[in-house]
């Protein structure tokens, strides 16, 4: 006879094997901290480099557009600080959406590795139960 709650919890592990298993576990292997550390560095310097380019382009067309273009000194001071103000800002912005995401991120990972670990728990027992003498 079939045991129904056996097949539930097996199909359950099943799921979580095929979906989800490789994320979970890469992401466990961090520590919490070190996990998002990594990730914020990537976004961070991915954010660094895009920041360059756009700001670049920009530069370069402005520069393009006005070939004539005669700044004085405190014009060109108000210019690089708002552009270091941007750069600023874009990286707080990026720092703290980057944080809150791979934060919880690995709470998920983690919670559904331990939900995990409680089906194969949950199985176990079923065995055990199963095959003591009756």
């Amino acid at each position: 006879m079939v045991n129904t709650e056996k097949v539930y919890l097996m199909t359950k592990a099943a799921i979580f094997e095929k979906k989800e298993s490789k994320r979970a576990l890469k992401i466990v292997n961090y520590r919490r901290k070190d996990y998002i550390l990594s990730r914020m560095l990537l976004v961070l310097l991915s954010v660094s480099i895009a920041y360059v380019l756009i700001v670049g382009a920009i530069l370069f067309m402005i520069v393009m557009a006005y070939e004539t273009l005669v700044l004085n000194v405190s014009q060109m001071v108000f210019i690089l600080l708002g552009i270091v103000a941007g750069y600023a800002v874009t990286l707080i912005f990026y720092y703290v959406i980057s944080h809150k995401h791979y934060g919880e991120a690995h709470v998920k990972a983690r919670q559904d590795v331990k939900q995990y670990l409680s089906v194969l728990k949950a199985l176990k027992k079923l065995d055990e139960k199963g095959k003591e003498p009756q």
